[in-house]
């Protein structure tokens, strides 16, 4: 017994001794990581390749805790940041765009591109090149001096366009259903589950904001290239950008050249030798090694709240919008007399009617106790993401942001056939009153619990209307006039009452400073996004940076993956719903 007492005291003190040690040589590299390294080579060029996940806020996505070779997904205002800092940095001597494809928003697009416009105010060049262009690429990438193509590629600038997917046949074959109840012609986000094409009202509104989105286009480029609409209209209507040599020939295109020429274009450009090795530094790399800190008074602090991702009741995870996480937001922020105003950053297409209200109350509490808020538009600021806004003292959109979509809907799905027939599988019931067991997956819902669903999706949209009235000083016919759950571009918003003043977050950030009397502030930002225990050790073993946004890099993940997460979004939910239609995708 002794010895084995012996042993056993030895392996336990073996296994402590081992974990100890891994985990000072872990704290070890995490130090070693950590250690900043802030040199920029002298004659550097910022090499963008904005092909990545782009939150409103850095950080603020879901996380692969295994990623160990990931990149931190860099958030919209700190790459403005970045852009701005490399205009004044004497060791960046321009910029090279270098993606093909972009899966972002338009609003997030013309951001940029609005930021790459200004640098060049700096003398700075801005070059772009790629084997391809995609259309999205292709407006970010007109900013630059000069486009430089691979001989053997494309323009693919076609228009605007929208495909959406309808599941009732599909779902009627599987033997399920679903019970629908929505309160505005133009609500269409339940169309793919109880129609087979889209409707004349959803067509309407599509084809008005896609209408939208090219002027915001064609503004662009047409500036950048020196073409007049017509001229780009028949570029489009004749898809000149199918190879090199017709982009060339249309001056969408600078020159066509390969990857090596083009960098010993940019020596002779620099006046560099002629086998020396140029600088690049990528939009990671350079952000790791520059300080983007929050200047201004302390007592004196503009917040900015993130509002970003789906609408959810009771979730509390990254790149969502929860109740329980927003009411603790802006409690701290009542709390904190330093915070003089809020500009609230919404890019979110809603979800939760219930989320909403209560985000909604929130807002209201701040304006009672005397702090202006102001409300900023991204990509989507739509339904429930009007709907937490809509009380805001001034609402500033994006020229292309969709918005509005001022209507509610509640989906059942009923699998009853699905049951019975293909499974083998039957339900009976004993109840003791006549409501006792409602909404079930397995049952038909009666008509009375029908007309009751329609009565409460009815009273949340005459709530949903009032709310907006109120908010924007407008009559209740006024807004019935505009909502319906129609969608509408930032522009058209503005000429209809939903939104007071087109521009971006910066413009926001000044209203709200105004309002609050003050001639500097400091921003503070909100969520607070806390790292998770594994991303610093992880950073450290793979002397990489932060976990890994889940979405792979390739286009066609993307798109599945927004598919699924789509779908599963709409599976998931409970209550009425205050969201936009879809999640538009756009070529």
């Amino acid at each position: 017994m002794k010895q084995f007492f012996k042993f056993f005291t030895a392996s336990c003190l073996g296994v402590f001794a081992a974990f100890a040690i891994l985990f000072l040589v872990g704290m070890l590299m995490v130090s070693m990581a950590s250690s900043k390294d802030t040199t920029v080579a002298a004659n550097s060029i910022l090499k963008l390749d904005l092909s990545r996940v782009i939150p409103e806020k850095t950080g603020n996505v879901k996380t692969d805790p295994w990623a160990m070779d990931a990149n931190e997904a860099i958030g919209l205002r700190d790459i403005k940041r970045v852009i701005q800092n490399a205009a004044t940095d004497s060791n960046i001597e321009g910029i090279m765009l270098t993606h093909k494809d972009v899966s972002l928003g338009q609003a997030t697009i013309k951001s940029i591109v609005d930021e790459l416009n200004a640098f060049k105010e700096s003398g700075k060049f801005i070059y772009a090149y790629g084997d391809y262009y995609g259309q999205s690429a292709y407006f970010i990438n007109s900013t630059a001096d000069s486009i430089f193509l691979n001989p053997n590629g494309m323009v693919d600038i076609k228009g605007y366009a929208t495909m959406i997917p309808f599941f009732k046949n599909g779902m009627d074959k599987l033997g399920v259903k679903y019970d629908i109840f929505y309160a505005g012609n133009f609500k269409s986000a339940t169309e793919p589950y109880r129609r087979t094409d889209m409707s004349a009202p959803n067509k309407l509104q599509t084809r008005t904001f896609l209408n939208g989105m090219l002027d915001v286009f064609q503004e662009q480029i047409t500036s950048a290239r020196g073409f007049d609409e017509a001229t780009l209209d028949r570029i489009m209507n004749e898809y000149q950008g199918i190879n090199a040599k017709s982009a060339l020939a249309a001056n969408l295109v600078d020159e066509l050249i390969f990857w090596d020429r083009l960098q010993d274009r940019l020596r002779e450009k620099m006046g560099a030798d002629e086998n020396e090795k140029l600088d690049f530094i990528g939009l990671e790399e350079y952000n790791s090694k520059i300080e983007l800190k929050e200047s201004g008074p302390r007592d004196s602090r503009v917040a900015i709240v993130y509002a970003e991702g789906i609408v959810g009741y009771g979730a509390d995870e990254k790149g969502s919008i929860s109740d329980k996480q927003y009411m603790k937001i802006f409690e701290k922020i009542r709390a904190n007399d330093k915070i003089k105003a809020v500009v609230l950053r919404v890019n979110s297409g809603g979800g939760s009617a219930l989320t909403s209200d209560i985000i909604h109350k929130e807002i209201e509490h701040l304006k009672s106790d005397g702090i202006p808020v102001v409300s900023s538009f991204g990509d989507y600021a739509a339904s429930g993401g009007y709907y937490i806004a809509a009380n805001s003292d001034t609402i500033v959109s994006m020229p292309n942001t969709l918005t509005g979509s001022i209507g509610v809907f509640s989906m059942m799905p009923n699998a009853q056939k699905l049951a019975n027939e293909k499974l083998g599988v039957n339900f009976d019931t004993v109840r003791t009153h006549q409501h006792a067991i409602t909404m079930s997956p397995f049952l038909d819902m009666s008509p009375a619990q029908k007309a009751m669903m329609q009565s409460e999706t009815d009273a949340i949209y005459d709530q949903f209307l009032s709310i907006v009235a109120d908010g924007r000083e407008m009559t209740i016919e006024q807004v019935h006039e505009i909502a319906q759950g129609r969608v509408w571009t930032g522009n058209d918003g503005k000429e209809i009452g939903l939104v007071d003043v087109i521009g971006d977050l910066d413009d926001a950030i000044k209203i709200a400073g105004d309002m609050a009397g003050l001639e500097e502030w400091r921003i503070k930002e909100y969520p607070s996004i806390e790292k998770e225990w594994y991303e610093d050790l992880l950073k450290g073993f793979s002397k990489g940076s932060s976990a890994q946004a889940l979405i792979p890099d390739d286009e066609l993940s993307k798109s599945l993956i927004q598919d699924y997460n789509e779908l599963k979004s709409l599976m998931e939910m409970k209550g009425p719903q205050c969201r936009v239609p879809y999640i538009y995708k756009f070529n």
